[in-house]
């Protein structure tokens, strides 16, 4: 069970079930994300969202490290600025948005919305530099 069998899928039967195991990981992922919003919608308190944030949480970890790893940003897009400044402010509004729902106190809401898109483009500028210098080097040996 813990040897590698030789595939007996063909190259097109392989890379359908790559999109097949993409889309029903996006899935799951939406779900789970979708699962924690209600709950918190809810009113459940944190020790009982706790697994599920977790299983988010270090599986998003985990692809942005996978994907910085292999130089890969997006599949729609190249790092930018611009880019990250507009998922920074989706992200702010977000949780200014969902804040104000839960708690009911506009002010606190707006501050931890700003807090949040701000630590938000923080890291992902951080991560764009990191990947441009990963790809420059990696032309350099391409190019050598």
């Amino acid at each position: 069970m813990l040897k590698r069998k030789k595939p007996v899928l063909d190259e097109r039967e392989m890379l359908e079930m790559y999109r097949v195991e993409h889309f029903g990981l996006w899935l799951m992922y939406a779900l789970l994300c979708a699962v924690i919003l209600v709950q918190m919608l809810l009113g459940a308190p944190l020790l009982q969202m706790a697994g599920e944030l977790a299983v988010v949480i270090v599986t998003s970890i985990a692809m942005v490290i996978a994907n910085v790893r292999h130089g890969i940003w997006d599949e729609n897009s190249r790092p930018s600025m611009r880019g990250n400044a507009l998922y920074s402010i989706g992200a702010g509004v977000c949780v200014c948005v969902l804040l104000a729902v839960i708690k009911g106190n506009i002010p606190a809401a707006l501050a931890a919305g700003v807090c949040a898109g701000a630590l938000c483009f923080a890291a992902l500028t951080l991560l764009m530099q990191y990947m441009l210098k990963k790809q420059a080097r990696a032309e350099k040996e391409l190019d050598n």
